[in-house]
């Protein structure tokens, strides 16, 4: 049975026991021995170099190690060899669904002489540099951050007080008596440099050699393995975004950096070719990445799935994300834009320029990659050459207006000002906004994924998230418009046409207008033929999240988009046509 006791105890009771270690009379199982081994490098095989097995016994302790205010555990197993003592440290976190998961073990190995000192020092070290679902640590650059209470404490003041009286159980022998607590504070200075201090010393230390522990200093998370980064992603989340998700079947949840399949592969142990092969890995599958390893001429990504480290060659794999950062830089630009020009007394517009199965050609793309279709021309200046092109629904400000030009300033393209002739004025339309925007959604083209957020207080909520597949610039088709947009409305169903742009051909649920011609809608699908309509649909949602393939529509799973549908909610009910004016303004960012 697992002892579970404060530091200060452990560091007492081991040491005791080292020295009445000779008495020990249970020795050290074989079942024991496999466990140690597995987490031991090859280069050492410390038990067969033993002429006799060394008596391992266990107790635990139970600090907040990843600071989230919930008891985590840490099980020390010891045993004395020689004049050493050898230890080795497995973490369980206690998670989401009220079970311990067991992270990476770290073993060291302490001479007698100096156990008291370097035991203190490095458990220590070893809660305190921990990484904290807060993303805060006595080192910098460790993993993403999520919100956590007390997260400016630190992580030693938690577990002190966490652990005043627990209860000791020793399975080593039945008969001991509990331990009481005298554990005291411990200075932080001495916490944030316990660990790097820990690990330098192991290094000159004789007794030490063929220690199984792996880490280096720069990875501590383990979910990051042994390697050094190339180059290491460690994206820190908006500290005033917080994650209750309202829909999330399909939002991943700690794949803020991830890498996507492109070509079919193996998940090497190692970053190497000749390493065992641990898992297969798809065209289209995604895994959360940690970073670069390897060099120059063979770079592999290192990804942590099923509590498991693993490596893809940089060829196979593609680097994507949730760019949560960007959105919120973006939703506050876009208020700030929205409150400067209330505070001025300017209304805001939108250009309402959208023609069922109309609005322009093809054109140039301009320097933000969009097209003429169904868009406005907006000039650098008064004499109307180089231009942009303006998206149906982009939201502007009108500086001056006269019988030559109006001059507008436009948020989403740089905060610029452009010039749009006077006959373009009867597309300019009120936005109908009267306050900062609440509602966001978020659109990253080249991720193929959408963030939905909405602000209560002062704070702003993930309501859901998921992949999708947005417009490819090709042909007829056309890249879903870069911008900001003021969502028009949603409809039941949206209908297209075929080739000859007459005859209604397919449709698809619950679409939300966003620019032009351009929805968000359910899994799109031609009527015919009907015995094959719901295999062709699936195929179809077989590809959301890879590569853009709509022609300007944003695809979503149909369950995903029906939330969202419903999320909007509707200001105008009873239109004739079954139009949904969303309940209050909420703006589409497409990056």
């Amino acid at each position: 049975m697992t002892k579970k006791i404060n530091l200060t105890k452990m560091k007492f009771l081991i040491a005791a026991l080292v020295i009445l270690s000779v008495m020990s009379i249970n020795a050290f199982s074989a079942p024991k021995a496999k466990e140690i081994k597995k987490v031991e490098t090859k280069k050492i095989e410390p038990k067969k170099a033993e002429p006799k097995k060394a008596e391992w016994k266990q107790i635990s302790l139970e600090p907040d190690l990843d600071g989230d205010g919930i008891k985590d555990k840490i099980d020390v197993d010891y045993a004395v060899e020689g004049n050493n003592v050898r230890l080795k440290f497995t973490p369980y976190i206690f998670g989401e669904k009220a079970k311990f998961v067991k992270g990476k073990s770290v073993e060291k190995v302490i001479s007698k002489s100096e156990f008291e000192a370097k035991f203190d020092t490095f458990i220590k070290g070893f809660i305190s540099e921990y990484p904290k679902k807060s993303g805060i640590s006595a080192k910098p650059n460790t993993q993403a951050q999520t919100q956590a209470p007390n997260n400016k404490k630190p992580a030693e003041t938690k577990v002190n007080e966490e652990n005043k009286k627990p209860a000791v159980q020793n399975d080593a022998s039945k008969n001991e008596k509990n331990i009481k607590n005298n554990t005291e504070p411990q200075k932080t200075t001495n916490m944030e440099k316990a660990q790097d201090s820990i690990i330098d010393k192991n290094k000159k230390e004789d007794d030490i050699k063929g220690n199984a522990k792996t880490e280096t200093p720069k990875n501590t998370n383990p979910s990051k393995g042994s390697h050094s980064y190339i180059k290491e992603f460690s994206a820190q989340r908006p500290k005033n975004l917080t994650f209750n998700f309202q829909y999330d079947k399909h939002s991943p949840k700690d794949m803020d950096e991830f890498v996507f399949i492109k070509t079919a592969t193996s998940i090497k142990k190692e970053p190497n070719s000749s390493s065992k092969t641990i898992k297969s890995a798809s065209y289209s599958q995604k895994y959360k990445t940690t970073g670069i390893v390897g060099n120059k001429s063979d770079e592999w990504y290192e990804v942590f799935f099923d509590n498991q480290i693993g490596y893809i060659p940089k060829s196979a794999a593609e680097k994507r994300e949730f760019d949560w950062n960007d959105m919120m830089n973006k939703v506050e630009k876009t208020n700030k834009f929205i409150n400067e020009a209330l505070s001025a007394n300017k209304k805001l517009y939108v250009l309402d320029d959208y023609t069922p199965l109309g609005g322009g050609e093809n054109g140039k793309r301009d320097k933000f990659g969009n097209r003429a279709n169904q868009s406005e021309f907006g000039y650098l200046d008064k004499t109307f050459k180089d231009y942009i092109n303006i998206p149906d629904r982009t939201i502007m400000v009108v500086d001056e207006q006269n019988d030559k030009y109006i001059k507008v300033k436009i948020d989403a393209y740089d905060n610029g000002i452009y010039y749009l002739k006077p006959s373009t004025g009867k597309y300019l339309k009120d936005a109908g906004i009267t306050g900062e925007i609440t509602r966001f959604i978020y659109v990253d083209r080249a991720s193929q994924n959408e963030m939905v957020i909405e602000k209560t207080g002062d704070n702003w909520n993930v309501v859901t998230s998921s992949f999708v597949t947005t417009g490819k610039d090709s042909g007829s088709s056309f890249a879903t418009p870069y911008g900001t947009f003021l969502i028009a409305y949603s409809k039941p169903v949206m209908q297209y046409t075929g080739s000859d742009n007459k005859t209604v051909v397919g449709d698809a649920k619950n679409a939300v207008r966003f620019s032009g011609g351009g929805y968000m809608h359910s899994i799109p699908s031609l009527f015919e033929p009907k015995n094959t309509r719901e295999q062709r649909k699936a195929a179809t949602a077989k590809k959301i999240g890879t590569y853009p393939e709509s022609h300007k529509c944003i695809r979503h799973y149909d369950d995903q988009i029906k939330f969202i549908y419903d999320w909007l909610g509707n200001s105008t009910p009873g239109h004739k046509e079954g139009f949904r004016v969303p309940s209050v303004p909420t703006v589409m960012l497409v990056k």
